[in-house]
């Protein structure tokens, strides 16, 4: 699509272009090292970094500016914020327990917000939607980042995630509801309540705030007249809510892990002794960050592959991209077949591998893919070898978990040989059970402080399972 915008010397592209209702993909928090945003200049005098750019180019709107009084850009699609997506609503648990009354529980997720509203126990609407913070950037790094980058930038992302909320409310029709429960990880939950989450960015990544104050919706800001908002606890910095909430759902036996894969991936196991926790870096290359031919869960986004030019595509669309799941089938599937190495190198050589007509990915972005593999493997058996516990079972939780071949995930290295159990968005199922049983809140106080938190960086074993988690078995 094509637009003629005029010269607004306070806006770069990307802002100009998201003011006229075109919000475009800023995984990067326009730091311009994503290239999700990429446009082409059509006419008029612009400037990228300062530098005058001849037109016609193709550029990064959030580092590109209109220098003349008027100027055309294209649009491709693929440039474009995505609102609606493959996003996990359900989880694996007991039954929750009847109840008269209505009420909402929202997973606060750091790309994804899922919602439900229930009445006797039963889920009797649903909703997602992307997370609207995720125009500052993809992870919660760069939210931590942007947080600091001036006085309003707090409360920029405190309304981003509110309005991400408003919007699944206004679907769910929350007139009657007696409560509203949310869980999410620490720095999402800290962003939701006004809580400056720096010192969570740094060493020893303490956060502000663990247990969080019972507030009025209207005082939030969202639209649900004023009842009770609750909030599920967060263990650590990095282990928050959303394991938690995990927690309170599936129960662990000694040599078991709950682990939810994301852009950290979060482990807690219990063994004999006690219960431990730690966070992986993964990074957000299973969501399609810094790969090219990378996508989020999305019409037209391969959601598994079976070898070049057979796989499954989201809505039957032609493919256009590989979304997480996607990728670690193309690892196992192509290692097995002889198309990569034990390091990842394309077999016979070459820079690039077509998966499907139109998807291509290169070498740089298979060790992107080795690094954020290697990460989740590396911080399992660094957790586990600490402990000195055998891994007898893998709960694994979230979205991601719940579409993956478990066989490839196994083959590529990623997860040890174990038995594996997807449990679903058990963040979702732990707040519907607090917004159900509000008198639960106690336990999950207690629960936040079972587990001992164990920082990777802090343990040699980590490197070597790192580098170990880079080959493809």
């Amino acid at each position: 699509m094509q637009l003629t915008l005029k010269a607004d010397g306070r806006k770069n592209l990307a802002e100009q272009l998201a003011a006229a209702g075109y919000p475009l993909d800023l995984r990067c928090g326009g730091n311009g090292t994503c290239g999700r945003c990429r446009v082409r200049l059509r006419s008029g005098e612009w400037e990228t970094d300062g530098r005058p750019v001849s037109v016609p180019a193709e550029v990064n709107a959030c580092r590109t500016r209109l220098a003349g009084p008027e100027g055309e850009v294209e649009i491709p699609e693929r440039s474009l914020a995505v609102r609606e997506g493959k996003v996990a609503a359900t989880w694996r648990s007991r039954p929750l327990p009847e109840s008269r009354e209505s009420v909402i529980a929202v997973d606060l997720g750091t790309t994804t917000v899922a919602a439900v509203k229930l009445r006797n126990g039963e889920i009797v609407r649903e909703a997602t939607c992307f997370n609207r913070q995720s125009r500052f950037g993809d992870n919660v790094i760069t939210r931590i980042n942007h947080a600091g980058t001036s006085p309003g930038a707090l409360e920029e992302l405190r309304m981003a995630a509110v309005e991400s909320v408003n919007e699944l409310l206004d679907r769910l029709e929350p007139d009657g509801a007696a409560r509203i429960a949310l869980a999410g990880n620490t720095v999402m939950s800290c962003l939701f309540h006004g809580i400056d989450p720096s010192p969570i960015g740094v060493m020893p990544f303490t956060p502000p705030c663990r247990i969080f104050p019972v507030r009025g919706a209207a005082e939030l800001g969202l639209r649900a007249g004023d009842i009770p908002v609750l909030t599920v606890p967060a263990i650590a910095g990095y282990v928050g809510g959303d394991l938690t909430a995990g927690l309170l759902e599936t129960p662990l036996r000694p040599g078991e892990l709950l682990v939810d894969i994301g852009t950290n991936c979060e482990i807690i196991l219990q063994t004999e002794q006690g219960m431990f926790c730690t966070a992986a870096a993964a990074g957000p290359a299973f969501e399609g960050a810094g790969i090219h031919c990378g996508s989020r869960a999305v019409s037209g986004a391969i959601d598994h592959y079976f070898g070049r030019n057979s796989c499954s595509v989201i809505g039957g669309a032609a493919p256009a991209g590989l979304c997480g799941s996607a990728m670690i089938d193309f690892l196992a599937v192509e290692r097995r077949l002889g198309h990569l190495n034990e390091f990842g190198r394309i077999q016979p050589p070459a820079d690039c591998f077509e998966a499907a007509p139109g998807v291509t990915i290169y070498e740089w972005e298979i060790e992107q893919l080795l690094k954020a593999k290697a990460a989740v493997r590396a911080g399992i058996a660094t957790l586990a070898a600490y402990c000195r516990t055998p891994v007898k079972k893998l709960f694994l939780a979230g979205g991601f978990a719940r579409y993956l071949d478990f066989g490839n995930a196994v083959a590529c290295g990623m997860l040890p040989d174990c038995e594996l159990e997807a449990v679903g968005n058990t963040s979702l199922g732990g707040a519907a059970r607090l917004a159900v049983q509000p008198g639960l809140a106690a336990e999950l106080e207690r629960l936040i402080d079972l587990p001992k938190d164990i920082p990777l960086n802090l343990l040699d074993e980590f490197e070597d399972n790192y580098i170990d988690g880079l080959l493809l078995p």
